[in-house]
């Protein structure tokens, strides 16, 4: 560089120039580094704000959920429901659980699904009145999260007070039901269990087949069926609509249900959650203000419908506490959730059918190979229905042939010992009486006592059935 007048000239210019630059918007490259630096700060903390932001908002809008569901919530259910007069009887004509799974929601390399997925009961209901053609209204219950160990031959309810039952076929069981979309189902027939350890052998090789053998129990659906009547669904409705009746235990539960102590709740959790919410506010999007304040009340609005807003208002922080949102929610809602309208309407209405047909499944050559009847006075305990089954199918064992029993019993044998174990005890009547007859064929006797002795978990010992098949006229050595 030159140090003379000259030099000192081109430096004054270059500086002007710098200076042109940066007017004309072009940055200086401190000012592009400072300007980098910044962006990769913000990107590298994004993170940390959006776990701190959705922690602030996930119990700040829990505790706004509380204080709507204390006080706002039920004065306004007791108003909407004061019109409800009228009384209707109805019947359920169909009645499924709808299965809510998102494959989307599983987190990347997971097939552990049954966490990530809701179910709820729900049912057509068809009533009548003045009016002429009978209506049908669709109706859905309290959600829940899905379970390995879930089993629905003792649902009886779907909220409290508001009576579920499967449709019933011929012999008097209830066909189960789930529904689905198409995308769950699909999913759920390309993807291997995620355990297998409890399930037949050989495994089910899809998450439908496992879905399947959950609930693949005959036996105890028959006698959970024949002990249980079929509800009666009494209605409550507004005579001037009588398209929008409700469950009548729930109509009456709704108008009794608020209370002035309520809103003293509603204020001590309010304020709070108002303050924190509008702090995550803060974090969240850096405003301050009037802007913070609009973005903090304008939320509010959607408090009625709060189960779906507030998880999809986290998931723009941080997926986690979404799910942690969802949950919660549902815990709170858990005995109060409930929806009406169209029967086209409900969960899953339209939605891809599993059903368990009890003459079909892993046990359709044992069970299904059987029909029952229901007595003509329906069995008023389990053990009087399991003796009511047990009987009737021992009468059609001993129609059988011998090659057909002996086979019957040899393959209860060997579904045991593959860990399908769901209907052995149905026939140990029919196996005890095969030994009591003399006149049975060899085989069978032999079939019939290592299906005793070896499948029905240690009810039997060899020395009992040796001296009831000598005797002939034994008790039952278990029952």
């Amino acid at each position: 560089m030159r140090k003379d007048r000259t030099g000192k000239r081109v430096a004054a210019e270059t500086a002007a120039d710098g200076d042109t630059a940066a007017a004309d918007g072009v940055p200086a490259a401190s000012g592009v580094r400072a300007f980098v630096l910044q962006a990769v700060g913000q990107f590298a903390a994004a993170p940390v704000i959006g776990m701190l932001a959705g922690f602030l908002l996930l119990f700040g809008g829990i505790f706004l959920a509380v204080a709507w569901t204390a006080g706002p919530q039920p004065l306004i259910e007791s108003y909407r429901y004061a019109p409800f007069t009228a009384q209707a009887q109805g019947r359920i004509v169909e009645s499924w659980i709808a299965l809510d799974f998102d494959p989307d929601n599983l987190p990347k390399g997971k097939t552990r699904w049954q966490p990530y997925s809701k179910i709820a009961a729900c049912v057509v209901v068809e009533y009548g009145g003045d009016w002429g053609t009978p209506l049908r209204r669709g109706l859905c219950g309290n959600r829940f999260q899905f379970r390995e160990d879930f089993r629905f031959d003792d649902w009886q309810t779907m909220a409290p007070g508001v009576p579920f039952a499967f449709a019933r076929d011929a012999s008097g069981f209830a066909v189960e039901e789930i529904r689905l979309d198409k995308v769950a189902l699909d999913w759920l027939s390309a993807h291997a269990p995620y355990d297998t350890f409890m399930l037949s052998k050989p495994p089910p090789t899809t998450a439908l087949g496992a879905l399947k053998e959950q609930f693949d129990h005959p036996l105890d659906v028959a006698v959970a069926s024949w002990t249980t009547p079929f509800p009666a669904f009494p209605l409550s409705y507004d005579p001037k609509h009588p398209d929008e009746a409700m469950p009548a235990a729930l109509v009456e539960q709704r108008r009794q249900g608020y209370w002035l102590g309520g809103f003293v709740f509603t204020l001590l959790l309010a304020v709070p959650g108002l303050l924190i919410w509008r702090v995550g506010m803060n974090v969240l999007t850096g405003q301050t203000g009037w802007l913070l304040w609009l973005l903090t009340l304008a939320p509010m609005l959607a408090l009625p419908w709060w189960s779906q807003v507030l998880p999809g208002i986290l998931r723009h922080a941080n997926s986690n506490w979404a799910d942690v949102a969802d949950d919660m929610l549902d815990d709170i809602s858990r005995v109060t959730r409930f929806s009406g309208g169209a029967p086209a309407d409900a969960l899953q209405a339209n939605g891809e059918r599993i059903q368990w047909h009890l003459e079909s499944g892993a046990y359709a050559d044992t069970f299904g190979r059987m029909h029952f009847t229901i007595p003509v006075a329906p069995p008023k305990s389990a053990a009087a229905a399991l003796t009511a089954l047990r009987m009737q199918a021992s009468e059609q064992v001993r129609k059988l042939d011998p090659g057909e029993q002996a086979a019957l019993f040899v393959r209860l044998r060997r579904q045991y010992e593959a860990e399908a174990r769901q209907v052995q005890s149905l026939f140990w009547t029919a196996a005890q009486d095969a030994l009591r007859d003399a006149s049975v064929d060899r085989s069978v006797h032999r079939a019939a006592k290592d299906f005793l002795i070896f499948a029905s978990g240690g009810s039997f010992y060899e020395d009992q059935l040796d001296a009831l098949e000598d005797s002939g006229n034994a008790p039952a050595a278990a029952q």
